[in-house]
């Protein structure tokens, strides 16, 4: 049965206040859970099945799968997983799921609402997965694999410094009902092995130096640190101008003087 039948089927309306725009293209759905290079010995997170276009799929890899989504009125409709058992829907607030239940180098697929994009990535950075394979919408999913000298964002250097980001494909906003505004892009973030510091301090060291970003390093490091600890760098840049490497060795000084 097709997504739109289900939801006539039990007489359910989108609404747009939780970011729902749900993936009708089975082919879309299917290919994105194949690039997720998904094995039986798996624990996979869905964020937000909806109505389980992509849980189609996921279910039928074998892996533990933990979908969480918000909305109880699809119920009815994911009630139809129940046949599987190797598959958990937690209908919860992502937002609020304790992610520290599920073990290390857990995998993570989904199509997540785009409102809390940004709350949503710091959630899963922040927790022990091993890769993510998440819907964004265009414009997003380009900034954050934006290079420097470029349209970047403190999200962007975060996430190309802590995994080895990629896009995977793209998709129109004609595969999604109600239809989008914008189009989307599937990304893969494989979270690097080799980063040795604390995800939580680099992501606040690197969102206040990007506090102002039409002003430059040292206008924004001063507000929270001694600029002397940074000698030898070319602090008049702003920061979208920066290398990931010299953010590495800018959070390594900023360590060293605390």
């Amino acid at each position: 049965m097709k997504v739109s039948e289900y939801l006539r089927e039990y007489n359910i309306k989108l609404l747009k206040s939780l970011g729902q725009n749900f993936l009708t293209n089975q082919k879309i759905a299917k290919e994105i859970v194949e690039k997720a290079e998904i094995d039986e010995k798996d624990v996979v997170l869905e964020i937000g099945p909806g109505a389980g276009a992509l849980t189609e799929y996921l279910v039928l890899t074998g892996a533990k799968i933990i979908a969480v989504e918000v909305d109880k009125r699809l119920i009815p409709i994911l009630k139809r997983f129940n046949k599987f058992d190797n598959i958990q829907i937690v209908f919860q607030d992502f937002l609020k799921f304790d992610l520290s239940i599920l073990p290390k180098d857990f995998k993570v697929v989904a199509n997540i609402p785009y409102s809390i994009t940004g709350m949503i990535l710091k959630k899963i950075l922040f927790s022990r997965f091993s890769r993510a394979v998440l819907m964004v919408q265009k414009e997003v999913g380009e900034r954050l694999l934006a290079p420097p000298r470029s349209d970047r964002s403190f999200l962007s250097v975060v996430v190309q410094n802590f995994t080895v980001a990629k896009k995977l494909l793209n998709v129109s906003k004609g595969n999604f009902i109600p239809q989008p505004k914008v189009d989307s892009v599937v990304l893969d973030l494989k979270r690097k092995k080799d980063f040795e510091y604390d995800i939580g301090e680099f992501w606040n060291f690197v969102s206040r130096c990007f506090e102002a970003k039409r002003k430059t390093l040292y206008n924004n490091l001063r507000k929270f640190t001694d600029v002397g600890c940074f000698s030898g760098f070319d602090l008049k840049r702003r920061p979208q101008e920066l290398e990931n490497e010299e953010f590495l060795e800018l959070f390594e000084r900023f360590k060293g003087c605390k």
